[in-house]
């Protein structure tokens, strides 16, 4: 398997072409930046893990989620773009001192040490923002995929843990009405159980997709759950 994500790697062939810069305010420091941002006609997904970890033809996109501003060196994505209150820049400021002057390093083509690094900036900022537990979940995730691409399994090991915790937390303190994203956390709570070994967990949270009262609406997800709950019993069937 890491052979094999090795030899997509180097087929990849990103050129400037396929990026654009757009305007962006830093929440932290409030001056204006630009980020490279990925045109939706040369994304190409050729294939997908069952943790949603995608393999793109040409350019990654995931690569360019994380904006770091180039003034002050903070993290962030859309999602967690939003002013900081003056409490949260003090902390954050502080740890970003000696990092403001590396954020010109990610304004064009990013490598994919490029982008584990800024994903592991994001984090650290939104750890010491406190923000929401799905967020740092979704940015562990990402994160993990890329130390797969890599080929550095131990460190998507311990990624992807840190995923299970924070979605864990996530399900059980915040509410959410949107169906389409609760059966999807539902549903990766099982699948990264399923990769840490935990098998009864996995089916429980498995059976909780399948179950659900929306399940019905995003068969997706009761497609993956039961796909991947058979692939259990197959598992079990082998060690007696």
């Amino acid at each position: 398997m890491v052979e094999l994500h090795v030899r997509e790697r180097k087929n990849m062939q990103a050129t400037m072409e396929m990026i654009f810069q757009a305007k962006v305010t830093c929440p932290n420091c409030g001056q204006d930046f630009l980020h490279p941002e990925v045109k939706s006609k040369y994304i190409s997904l050729e294939k997908q893990d069952s943790d949603f970890c995608g393999y793109y033809n040409g350019i990654n996109p995931i690569f360019y989620d994380v904006m770091v501003c180039r003034h002050c060196g903070f993290g962030f994505t859309k999602e967690t773009n939003r002013p900081l209150d003056e409490a949260e820049k003090m902390s954050i400021n502080t740890i970003l001192s000696s990092w403001h002057n590396d954020g010109a390093q990610y304004s064009g083509l990013r490598t994919l040490e490029q982008a584990i690094k800024a994903y592991n900036k994001a984090i650290l900022c939104q750890e010491l923002r406190n923000a929401k537990d799905s967020v740092k979940g979704s940015l562990y995730l990402r994160l993990g995929w890329l130390y797969r691409y890599q080929g550095n399994k131990n460190n998507e090991e311990q990624a992807l843990r840190r995923t299970l915790e924070f979605l864990r937390r996530a399900y059980e303190r915040e509410s959410s009405s949107d169906a389409k994203k609760e059966l999807r956390m539902i549903y990766l709570i099982g699948e990264l159980s399923y990769r840490n070994g935990d098998l009864k967990d996995a089916i429980k949270w498995f059976q909780a997709v399948t179950t659900h009262p929306e399940a019905d609406r995003y068969p997706v997800f009761n497609r993956l759950a039961r796909s991947r709950w058979q692939d259990i019993r197959e598992e079990a069937k082998q060690k007696g």
